[in-house]
């Protein structure tokens, strides 16, 4: 059977990283007010936005490797 819920659910967490997070997030508390979302949904929802922007492990700095000097 058809769920309108999953459905809009579904397509806001593929444009995670696809759309601008302004307009998912705008676009869900819309479908929040008309009763389709729940705030679960939009937890979900700004989880996987916080995600995709959680800056990258740092990468350890290589140490200098030292050349012998020329004579």
């Amino acid at each position: 059977m058809f769920s309108l819920r999953d459905f809009v659910r579904k397509g806001f967490l593929a444009a995670v990283g696809r759309m601008a997070d302004y307009q998912i997030i705008l676009n869900a508390a819309g479908w929040l007010e008309k009763g389709v979302l729940t705030e679960d949904d939009l937890l979900e929802i700004q989880t996987a936005i916080e995600a995709r922007n959680a800056p990258a492990a740092p990468v350890p700095a290589e140490e200098p490797v030292e050349e012998p000097a020329e004579a």
